[in-house]
Protein backbone atom coordinates (compact mmCIF):
# COMPACT_ATOMS: atom_id res chain seq x y z
CA UNK A 1 0.00 0.00 0.00
CA UNK A 2 1.28 3.13 -1.15
CA UNK A 3 1.05 6.47 1.24
CA UNK A 4 1.63 10.09 0.90
CA UNK A 5 5.04 11.55 1.98
CA UNK A 6 3.54 14.51 3.90
CA UNK A 7 6.61 14.91 5.90
CA UNK A 8 9.55 16.87 4.84
CA UNK A 9 11.70 14.81 6.27
CA UNK A 10 11.40 11.22 7.30
CA UNK A 11 13.16 7.96 8.51
CA UNK A 12 12.79 5.41 5.55
CA UNK A 13 14.32 1.30 5.98
CA UNK A 14 15.11 -0.27 2.87
CA UNK A 15 15.14 -3.73 2.03
CA UNK A 16 18.08 -4.30 3.43
CA UNK A 17 17.64 -3.39 6.53
CA UNK A 18 19.59 0.08 6.37
CA UNK A 19 17.81 3.05 7.44
CA UNK A 20 17.74 6.55 5.90
CA UNK A 21 16.74 10.44 6.25
CA UNK A 22 14.80 11.12 3.60
CA UNK A 23 13.69 14.96 2.59
CA UNK A 24 11.24 14.90 0.20
CA UNK A 25 12.28 18.76 -1.05
CA UNK A 26 9.87 21.81 -1.53
CA UNK A 27 10.06 23.74 -3.68
CA UNK A 28 10.98 26.68 -1.83
CA UNK A 29 13.84 24.96 0.18
CA UNK A 30 17.64 26.51 -0.13
CA UNK A 31 20.82 24.48 0.18
CA UNK A 32 21.12 25.23 3.79
CA UNK A 33 17.66 24.36 4.55
CA UNK A 34 17.83 21.24 3.22
CA UNK A 35 20.64 20.34 5.14
CA UNK A 36 19.24 21.59 8.37
CA UNK A 37 16.03 19.40 7.53
CA UNK A 38 18.53 16.38 7.05
CA UNK A 39 20.24 16.79 10.06
CA UNK A 40 23.60 17.93 8.52
CA UNK A 41 24.56 21.04 10.22
CA UNK A 42 27.77 20.91 11.68
CA UNK A 43 30.70 21.71 9.56
CA UNK A 44 32.10 18.78 8.23
CA UNK A 45 34.54 17.88 5.57
CA UNK A 46 32.87 16.48 2.58
CA UNK A 47 33.77 14.79 -0.71
CA UNK A 48 31.57 14.71 -3.94
CA UNK A 49 31.63 11.96 -5.89
CA UNK A 50 30.39 12.24 -9.90
CA UNK A 51 30.93 9.90 -12.52
CA UNK A 52 29.51 6.88 -14.11
CA UNK A 53 30.87 3.79 -15.11
CA UNK A 54 29.36 3.10 -18.75
CA UNK A 55 31.55 1.31 -21.35
CA UNK A 56 34.51 0.44 -18.43
CA UNK A 57 36.15 -2.93 -19.81
CA UNK A 58 35.55 -5.37 -16.94
CA UNK A 59 39.49 -4.82 -15.32
CA UNK A 60 38.85 -1.02 -15.29
CA UNK A 61 35.66 -1.56 -12.98
CA UNK A 62 37.36 -4.31 -10.82
CA UNK A 63 40.15 -1.53 -10.23
CA UNK A 64 37.34 1.59 -9.27
CA UNK A 65 35.68 -0.78 -6.77
CA UNK A 66 39.20 -1.78 -5.55
CA UNK A 67 39.47 2.21 -5.47
CA UNK A 68 36.21 2.90 -3.84
CA UNK A 69 36.98 0.09 -0.98
CA UNK A 70 40.94 0.37 -0.31
CA UNK A 71 40.72 4.19 -0.74
CA UNK A 72 37.73 6.70 -0.82
CA UNK A 73 35.95 4.57 1.51
CA UNK A 74 38.61 4.56 4.36
CA UNK A 75 39.26 8.18 3.73
CA UNK A 76 35.45 9.17 4.79
CA UNK A 77 35.81 7.10 7.27
CA UNK A 78 39.14 7.85 8.85
CA UNK A 79 37.98 11.81 8.81
CA UNK A 80 34.59 11.75 9.13
CA UNK A 81 33.84 12.95 5.94
CA UNK A 82 30.14 13.64 4.60
CA UNK A 83 29.83 12.14 1.24
CA UNK A 84 27.54 13.41 -1.69
CA UNK A 85 26.66 11.71 -4.69
CA UNK A 86 23.73 11.22 -7.17
CA UNK A 87 21.98 8.69 -5.05
CA UNK A 88 20.78 5.99 -7.48
CA UNK A 89 21.57 2.16 -7.48
CA UNK A 90 23.84 2.34 -10.20
CA UNK A 91 27.40 2.60 -11.47
CA UNK A 92 29.94 4.66 -9.19
CA UNK A 93 27.60 5.91 -7.08
CA UNK A 94 26.74 2.15 -5.98
CA UNK A 95 30.34 1.23 -6.17
CA UNK A 96 30.81 3.48 -3.18
CA UNK A 97 27.63 2.58 -1.35
CA UNK A 98 28.90 -1.36 -1.31
CA UNK A 99 32.23 0.17 -0.06
CA UNK A 100 30.68 1.98 2.79
CA UNK A 101 28.96 -1.44 4.00
CA UNK A 102 31.90 -3.25 2.94
CA UNK A 103 34.10 -1.68 5.45
CA UNK A 104 31.64 -1.13 8.02
CA UNK A 105 31.26 2.71 7.39
CA UNK A 106 29.86 5.24 9.70
CA UNK A 107 30.59 8.44 7.59
CA UNK A 108 27.22 10.03 5.95
CA UNK A 109 26.66 9.02 2.66
CA UNK A 110 23.81 11.47 1.14
CA UNK A 111 22.71 11.14 -2.22
CA UNK A 112 20.80 13.92 -4.20
CA UNK A 113 18.37 13.15 -7.04
CA UNK A 114 15.56 14.61 -8.48
CA UNK A 115 12.40 13.27 -6.95
CA UNK A 116 10.70 12.88 -10.53
CA UNK A 117 12.92 10.15 -11.67
CA UNK A 118 13.73 8.26 -8.33
CA UNK A 119 11.35 5.22 -7.26
CA UNK A 120 10.92 4.95 -3.37
CA UNK A 121 8.66 1.25 -2.60
CA UNK A 122 5.85 2.81 -0.28
CA UNK A 123 6.09 6.46 -1.16
CA UNK A 124 4.17 8.25 -3.53
CA UNK A 125 6.29 11.24 -4.25
CA UNK A 126 5.22 12.48 -7.61
CA UNK A 127 1.36 11.94 -7.16
CA UNK A 128 0.91 14.24 -10.10
CA UNK A 129 3.44 13.10 -13.20
CA UNK A 130 1.70 9.57 -13.74
CA UNK A 131 4.70 7.83 -14.18
CA UNK A 132 5.04 4.56 -13.68
CA UNK A 133 7.62 2.90 -11.36
CA UNK A 134 9.18 0.84 -13.58
CA UNK A 135 10.13 3.57 -15.48
CA UNK A 136 12.12 5.23 -12.48
CA UNK A 137 15.33 4.59 -11.04
CA UNK A 138 15.80 3.15 -7.36
CA UNK A 139 18.03 4.64 -4.57
CA UNK A 140 21.44 3.39 -3.31
CA UNK A 141 20.41 1.05 -0.01
CA UNK A 142 23.66 1.96 1.39
CA UNK A 143 23.41 5.35 1.75
CA UNK A 144 22.64 7.29 4.92
CA UNK A 145 20.76 10.41 3.78
CA UNK A 146 18.50 11.26 0.64
CA UNK A 147 17.65 14.85 -0.38
CA UNK A 148 14.90 14.55 -3.32
CA UNK A 149 14.88 17.30 -4.61
CA UNK A 150 12.56 19.18 -7.28
CA UNK A 151 13.31 19.72 -10.97
CA UNK A 152 12.18 17.15 -14.26
CA UNK A 153 15.46 16.09 -15.58
CA UNK A 154 18.57 14.44 -14.36
CA UNK A 155 21.13 16.92 -13.98
CA UNK A 156 18.83 19.41 -11.97
CA UNK A 157 20.80 17.93 -8.56
CA UNK A 158 23.81 19.32 -10.19
CA UNK A 159 24.00 22.92 -8.41
CA UNK A 160 22.71 21.13 -5.22
CA UNK A 161 25.54 18.63 -5.04
CA UNK A 162 27.75 21.05 -5.58
CA UNK A 163 26.64 23.89 -3.34
CA UNK A 164 25.29 21.43 -0.39
CA UNK A 165 28.85 19.45 -0.09
CA UNK A 166 30.57 23.34 0.22
CA UNK A 167 27.93 24.74 2.37
CA UNK A 168 28.59 21.71 5.20
CA UNK A 169 32.38 22.08 5.24
CA UNK A 170 32.86 25.23 5.52
CA UNK A 171 35.86 26.14 6.57
CA UNK A 172 36.74 22.14 6.58
CA UNK A 173 38.54 20.74 3.72
CA UNK A 174 36.15 19.21 0.64
CA UNK A 175 37.17 17.99 -2.25
CA UNK A 176 35.68 16.36 -5.88
CA UNK A 177 36.24 13.26 -7.41
CA UNK A 178 35.37 12.42 -11.21
CA UNK A 179 35.24 9.15 -12.43
CA UNK A 180 34.33 8.50 -15.88
CA UNK A 181 30.96 10.11 -16.79
CA UNK A 182 29.26 12.19 -19.40
CA UNK A 183 27.78 15.16 -20.34
CA UNK A 184 25.87 15.26 -16.88
CA UNK A 185 29.17 14.71 -15.01
CA UNK A 186 31.11 17.82 -17.34
CA UNK A 187 28.42 19.53 -15.70
CA UNK A 188 28.61 18.66 -12.14
CA UNK A 189 32.40 19.39 -12.75
CA UNK A 190 31.92 22.71 -13.77
CA UNK A 191 30.05 23.59 -11.03
CA UNK A 192 31.90 21.95 -8.40
CA UNK A 193 35.07 23.66 -9.89
CA UNK A 194 33.54 27.43 -9.66
CA UNK A 195 32.32 26.87 -6.15
CA UNK A 196 36.26 26.49 -5.75
CA UNK A 197 36.63 22.96 -4.99
CA UNK A 198 39.86 21.00 -5.29
CA UNK A 199 38.99 18.33 -8.02
CA UNK A 200 40.54 14.96 -8.61
CA UNK A 201 40.13 13.28 -12.02
CA UNK A 202 40.54 9.51 -12.11
CA UNK A 203 42.65 8.91 -15.65
CA UNK A 204 42.10 5.39 -16.95
CA UNK A 205 38.66 5.51 -15.81
CA UNK A 206 37.16 5.95 -19.88
CA UNK A 207 35.29 8.50 -21.35
CA UNK A 208 34.98 12.19 -19.82
CA UNK A 209 37.76 11.47 -17.00
CA UNK A 210 39.97 10.19 -19.83
CA UNK A 211 39.12 13.18 -22.02
CA UNK A 212 40.19 15.83 -19.39
CA UNK A 213 43.03 13.58 -17.84
CA UNK A 214 44.50 13.54 -21.33
CA UNK A 215 44.01 17.53 -21.90
CA UNK A 216 45.52 18.42 -18.90
CA UNK A 217 48.56 15.80 -19.17
CA UNK A 218 49.14 16.79 -22.70
CA UNK A 219 48.39 13.18 -24.21
CA UNK A 220 46.17 14.10 -25.89
CA UNK A 221 44.19 17.93 -25.97
CA UNK A 222 40.43 17.11 -26.15
CA UNK A 223 38.52 19.48 -29.13
CA UNK A 224 35.48 20.27 -27.26
CA UNK A 225 36.01 24.04 -26.07
CA UNK A 226 34.83 23.60 -22.41
CA UNK A 227 36.99 21.28 -21.72
CA UNK A 228 40.06 23.08 -23.53
CA UNK A 229 38.72 26.26 -21.17
CA UNK A 230 38.51 23.99 -18.14
CA UNK A 231 41.92 22.61 -18.31
CA UNK A 232 43.41 26.57 -18.96
CA UNK A 233 41.31 28.09 -15.92
CA UNK A 234 41.83 25.52 -13.12
CA UNK A 235 45.19 23.25 -14.05
CA UNK A 236 46.95 22.74 -11.94
CA UNK A 237 46.06 24.89 -9.40
CA UNK A 238 42.39 23.04 -8.84
CA UNK A 239 42.36 20.34 -11.34
CA UNK A 240 44.61 17.19 -10.84
CA UNK A 241 44.83 13.68 -12.36
CA UNK A 242 45.55 10.55 -10.80
CA UNK A 243 46.33 7.30 -12.87
CA UNK A 244 44.07 4.48 -12.26
CA UNK A 245 47.28 1.64 -12.93
CA UNK A 246 49.76 3.20 -10.30
CA UNK A 247 49.55 1.91 -6.93
CA UNK A 248 46.25 3.49 -4.82
CA UNK A 249 48.78 4.23 -1.84
CA UNK A 250 49.79 7.20 -4.04
CA UNK A 251 46.39 8.60 -4.54
CA UNK A 252 46.10 7.43 -0.39
CA UNK A 253 49.01 9.99 0.37
CA UNK A 254 47.52 12.69 -1.50
CA UNK A 255 44.15 12.64 0.02
CA UNK A 256 45.14 12.51 3.68
CA UNK A 257 47.59 15.57 3.05
CA UNK A 258 44.29 17.27 1.61
CA UNK A 259 42.57 16.40 4.97
CA UNK A 260 45.09 17.02 7.55
CA UNK A 261 44.58 20.41 6.42
CA UNK A 262 42.62 22.54 8.85
CA UNK A 263 41.42 24.60 6.62
CA UNK A 264 40.38 23.93 2.59
CA UNK A 265 42.71 24.60 -0.04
Amino acid sequence: MHQDSTNIAFKYTFSNGQTAYVLDAPETFTYQQSLDALGLTAPAPSMVIIGGASKMSPESKARVAQLFTQVLAPIAETYGITVFDGGTEAGVIQMIGEARQKIGGTFPLVGIAPKVKVHLPGYILNPNTGIESHDLTNLEKHHTHFALIPGVTWGSESPWLAHCASILASHCPSITILINGGKISLSDLVLNLSVGRQTIIIAGSGRLADEIANTINGTKYSDKPMIQELAKSYYPEQLSSFELCNSLDILTGTLNSHFNSSVAS
